[in-house]
């Protein structure tokens, strides 16, 4: 479509940018451009605006067709219509959009709508000059109203059945999968070493410097971040709440959802009204409807009420009702009028919980009792005394045919309305869902803390927090009895469930869910437009019914005049009615057309009332033909037409309000859409700043725990250089002996071994003779085994006694051992000793756990433990803690800090326990280990 000057420069400008947008892609830039355009003209609805309208209608077309769900399809398309239907000049787009529409959900409504939009493209295309362009348009509109008018006959024949949608795309929530089994390396390192810090780092680890995270975002995310990051700070400080309502348009915030709502409905055309009070299409009050739902139905004996009715009245006005029924009333046996009432009842009751059954109705049905017992005699002052005509009672009174009159007419109002609106609903619940946060944020009393939700140290978040209150706490106060027993504020840390990548921040928030805001909104508007149609259409019937009444009267006031006149100088009715029109052909109101229309309508002798105005000239052939008509046939004729327009109304009445309820329903989705949480938009960079906060305290513990392994391995290069030292000086001693002496042998293996033991016993400080310690007596118990040798040989190991058999014995049994007990040589004691080192760090080792939680046994594998390699900051800590201990005892003790996770991969639960290690024997004290004990 081809573009004229908006005779605007700042709106030619505007509208250039917003096509630039498109062409590159950008819809939602475009789409923001294109509103404040909207805003510049000063009107929500332009008459003129058909550039603005063209482009936001063509640009939600393109949207529709990209989008693979197919309830934000429908949305877009109905924003598209809405966009096109804003000017006659769009009609054909209208059309065609309309026909999409209708294929997309198989709505019979839009079918039709789309056969009237092309109707009024082809109007306009007639009046335009021929061209290759306007032909290639008939012939679309052509195939649109033919298309769409098989479709809408096919649907008289099949039978009634659910809309069969296109298959529902709906997209994947990540929280269903397991996340488990997918999680990254660094979350399962992550959470092992979360389980092993304290409950206080684990405590202060939830709250959030203000500080830290505006120097973060500065840092990251530039001055851009710092400034939306301040808004978001100062928001929350002012307001107390981190969620509001945010108009798109406008970009105007509201603390409220009737504050929102109340903007959208006077700002943005989101509710039509008629401009009188008295054509507003009313329900039924709550009283009546439990009137009708909570009453007997039963059949009443009409000749005998109203025998009673006009013999016992006063006895008739005294009856009780309770909820509108009354027992008093003699009642009839009759099947078939208790099958129709009951089936009455049924259908009003479907009509109260759809919210469609208008006054209107209620007073069509009424009607009838009034018209049926007058016949008796009974007049409407009378019922209005015995309180008929204030209940659903009075139906009762009425026979079979009456009662299936009523029944005919209530099977033609309809519950529902295929417009789509249930699948704009489910298309903002899969936005609005990524709006919610489960988890609060409070502040302490200075704001320069954010305190994360406590919940999070110990278990999931089930809830949502739809009220995004901020509270104000010491943080000391608030976690000091936070249970911390769980690992879900790292689970949180790595969710991607939340959909925080989908509007990163720091991205103006008024692009936040733009596209589909709009077209909700435009929904919403293309459901007013569709009430002021209706309501026009009302008026047109209210004004026809007011003729028809003034054409009644002035035949009423004929007879009145005929009774003072001769036969021959009665005027007819026909005659009266033409008069009277030509008396008014060149009026232009609409009363005026309203009764042009009855007089035509009546002397033609239609059956249903015509509402389109023809050429004037046309019209008064018509009318001139038919003067000579009888006076029963025009009577008959308007008789008629009151009737059908007085079951016209009722039925536009319950339309309006079907619209109504879709109407209502999309503006209160439009109000959810609205909602805007800071917690969501702050979500990622304060992950972020935490993820980083843990990277780099499990970092500095990693440095601390490989210093502490240097200094081990320095330590023990130093005592093996000593020992070497005394070794050199050992074997000079021995040489000097063994000149003296070359008839002594060397010692054996045992008996250096008990030497080597006895110089240990005697300088090692023991416990009080037969006082254990309580912790060593548990160290003890914990790493024995049922099965184990080892409390048979306590009474040697505790001693630190191994003999050279036991010793060579242990070397050739271990497993993976042969070639290094292959290099032993036990010839001499000295040798023995140096050797004895190595045997005796070389340990079988069990581990056991028993799972404190799920109760459970795992048996791990045996292993060997080359060397049991403890920090030597340990050993001096427990040293200094427990006084005078022994070396082994040491090493138990430390032993026992070791946890391991019951293991999930063979049923496990997953819980943190100690592990209980059992050695082979415990591991004896070489040289250089006794004398760093007497350090």
């Amino acid at each position: 479509m081809e573009f004229t000057s908006m005779g605007d420069d700042n709106g030619d400008e505007l509208f250039d940018l917003a096509k630039d947008y498109f062409k590159d892609g950008d819809h939602i830039k475009a789409l923001e451009v294109l509103e404040d355009l909207s805003l510049d003209q000063g009107n929500d609805d332009p008459l003129e605006g058909i550039h603005v309208n063209y482009l936001q209608g063509t640009i939600f077309r393109e949207l529709a067709g990209d989008s693979e769900n197919n309830d934000v399809k429908v949305s877009y398309l109905l924003a598209s219509v809405e966009s096109y239907s804003r000017n006659l000049g769009l009609s054909a787009f209208s059309a065609g959009t309309l026909f999409l529409l209708a294929q997309q959900i198989e709505s019979v409504l839009y079918y039709k709508q789309s056969v009237r939009k092309a109707k009024e493209g082809l109007c306009k295309a007639v009046s335009t000059q021929e061209g290759e362009s306007v032909n290639k348009e008939r012939e679309e509109l052509m195939s649109i109203i033919e298309h769409a008018e098989l479709r809408i006959a096919e649907s008289k024949t099949r039978v009634d059945s659910p809309v069969e949608n296109c298959e529902q795309q709906v997209r994947e929530s990540k929280e269903n999968g397991d996340t488990r089994k997918s999680e990254p390396d660094l979350f399962r390192r992550l959470r092992s070493y979360w389980a092993g810090l304290n409950v206080d780092i684990k405590r202060n680890f939830m709250k959030v410097s203000s500080a830290e995270l505006r120097s973060y975002v500065e840092g990251i995310y530039g001055t851009g971040g710092r400034d939306a990051l301040e808004q978001v700070l100062s928001s929350a400080k002012e307001d107390r709440k981190w969620r509001f309502w945010f108009c798109r348009t406008c970009s105007v915030k509201f603390s409220s959802p009737e504050e929102c709502k109340s903007h959208f409905e006077q700002e943005h055309a989101a509710e039509f009204k008629p401009s009188s009070a008295k054509h507003i299409s009313q329900r039924i009050s709550k009283v009546w409807a439990r009137k009708i739902s909570i009453g007997g139905w039963d059949p009443v004996d009409a000749v005998a009420a109203i025998e009673m009715i006009k013999n016992r009245l006063q006895d008739v006005k005294a009856f009780a009702y309770e909820n509108g029924w009354s027992k008093d009333w003699p009642l009839a046996v009759d099947k078939e009028r208790s099958e129709l009432l009951k089936e009455i009842q049924s259908l009003l009751v479907s009509f109260c919980d759809h919210k469609i059954l208008s006054c209107s109705i209620r007073d069509w049905v009424m009607h009838f009792l009034v018209k049926h017992l007058e016949n008796l005699e009974v007049s409407k002052h009378i019922l209005t005394d015995c309180r008929l005509v204030e209940t659903p009672q009075s139906i009762c009174f009425l026979e079979c045919g009456e009662l299936n009159q009523i029944l005919d007419f209530l099977k033609n109002i309809k519950c529902e309305r295929d417009d789509g609106t249930d699948l704009v609903c489910r298309a903002v619940d899969s936005f609005y869902a990524g709006t919610r946060v489960k988890e609060k944020i409070d502040f302490d009393p200075q704001f320069s803390f954010l305190l994360l939700d406590k919940r999070l140290l110990q278990c999931k978040i089930a809830r949502f927090d739809d009220e995004g209150v901020i509270s104000v706490f010491d943080h000391n106060v608030h976690y000091a009895k936070a249970h911390a027993q769980g690992d879900d504020i790292l689970s949180g840390l790595f969710d991607k469930s939340s959909r925080d990548e989908s509007f990163p921040f720091p991205t103006p928030i008024r692009a936040h869910n733009l596209d589909i805001w709009l077209a909700v909104l435009r929904a919403v508007q293309f459901t007013c437009r569709t009430l002021r149609t209706k309501y026009a259409k009302k008026l047109q019937y209210l004004d026809y019914d007011a003729a028809l009444t003034g054409a009644k009267n002035l035949c009423i006031s004929e007879d009145v005049k005929r009774k003072n006149l001769q036969k021959d100088q009665w005027n007819s009715y026909a005659s009266l009615l033409c008069k009277r029109c030509k008396e008014r052909d060149a009026g232009d109101s609409l009363t005026t057309k309203a009764f042009l229309c009855v007089v035509r309508d009546v002397l033609k002798g239609a059956s249903y009332p015509t509402l389109d105005f023809p050429d004037l000239e046309d019209y008064l052939t018509v009318i001139h033909e038919s003067i000579n008509l009888s006076d029963d046939l025009v009577l008959q004729s308007l008789d008629l037409l009151k009737f059908v327009v007085n079951l016209v109304v009722p039925l536009i009445d319950s339309k309006i309000l079907l619209i109504e309820n879709s109407r209502i329903i999309l503006l209160n989705n439009l109000i959810r859409l609205s909602v805007f949480d800071y917690r969501s938009y702050i979500r990622q960079p304060l992950k972020e700043v935490m993820l980083d906060r843990i990277l780099d305290m499990e970092s500095k513990a990693k440095a601390a725990a490989t210093e502490a392994d240097i200094s081990l391995e320095k330590e023990v290069d130093i005592l093996f250089e000593k020992e070497a030292e005394e070794e050199k000086k050992l074997q000079s001693k021995k040489k000097k002996k063994k000149n003296k002496s070359n008839k002594r042998t060397s010692p054996s293996l045992s008996s250096a071994f008990n030497e080597n033991k006895t110089v240990e016993h005697q300088s090692s400080v023991n416990l009080e003779p037969g006082v254990t310690s309580p912790l060593l007596k548990t160290a003890e118990e914990d790493s024995m085994e049922p099965e184990d040798t080892f409390s048979s040989e306590s009474g040697q190991t505790s001693h630190n006694t191994i003999n050279q058999e036991d010793a060579t014995k242990d070397m050739e049994n271990m497993p993976g051992e042969d070639s290094f007990s292959e290099h032993l040589e036990f010839a001499h004691g000295e040798a023995a000793n140096r050797y004895r080192s190595a045997l005796d760090m070389t340990l079988k080792e069990y581990e056991r756990m028993s799972c404190r939680k799920c109760r459970r046994k795992p048996n791990y594998p045996e292993q060997s433990s080359y060397g049991i390699v403890m920090a030597a900051d340990s050993i001096v800590d427990l040293k200094c803690a427990l006084g005078n201990i022994k070396f082994e005892d040491v090493l138990k003790v430390i032993r026992m800090e070791d946890e391991m996770m019951c293991d999930v991969k063979t049923g496990g639960c997953g819980t943190t326990n100690f592990v209980h290690h059992t050695i082979s024997r415990c591991p004896p004290l070489p040289q250089q280990h006794h004398l760093t004990e007497k350090k």
